[in-house]
């Protein structure tokens, strides 16, 4: 009805047979896949894809989960339920790699008290989940046993954690 060619695959095998004689210019790729989750799928594509805008879609509606996205390359971020018009915004929407709005319900999460109170800290804890310590490698540029050892040493601050690796 909006002009738009579609394909749907079910499967990881299915999305990568139809990506390549297809071209999309736009593919929304379900995070949580069975077999491989859709970032490493956004991966996979994105080698045959290099002009194609990549949206991930995903139930989990948490800050972390909208970072993951933009670090893993994604131009875009939808939460289920996805509204017709929020879904035909997202498509027509070309922002680079990164910069996409966040969902409304993620800035809720984001600004939390407690949330915020942990993000002014920028207390550093190793043991809260695997984009913790992605974030964490990234923004400190270094290796996960760099930070580790950092870390151990030196506590949770991360201006505390960035001094050490300056060393």
């Amino acid at each position: 009805m909006q002009g738009h060619e579609t394909r749907i695959a079910y499967d990881l095998l299915a999305a990568i047979s139809i990506a390549a004689p297809f071209r999309p210019e736009v593919a929304i790729l379900n995070i949580n896949l069975p077999t491989i989750d859709g970032y490493e799928l956004g991966a996979a594509l994105r080698a045959d894809l290099a002009e194609c805008r990549f949206i991930a879609l995903t139930g989990d509606a948490t800050g972390l989960s909208c970072l993951r996205s933009q670090w893993t390359g994604f131009h875009g971020y939808l939460t289920k339920p996805v509204g017709f018009d929020e879904l035909l915004a997202s498509v027509s929407d070309a922002r680079p790699s990164g910069t996409f709005a966040r969902d409304p319900k993620v800035d809720v999460l984001l600004h939390e008290p407690m949330a915020r109170r942990q993000r002014e800290r920028e207390r550093i804890d190793l043991s809260e989940s695997r984009e913790v310590v992605r974030y964490w490698k990234t923004a400190l540029r270094c290796t996960e046993a760099q930070l580790r050892a950092a870390v151990d040493e030196v506590g949770v601050s991360a201006d505390d954690v960035r001094r050490h690796l300056e060393k």
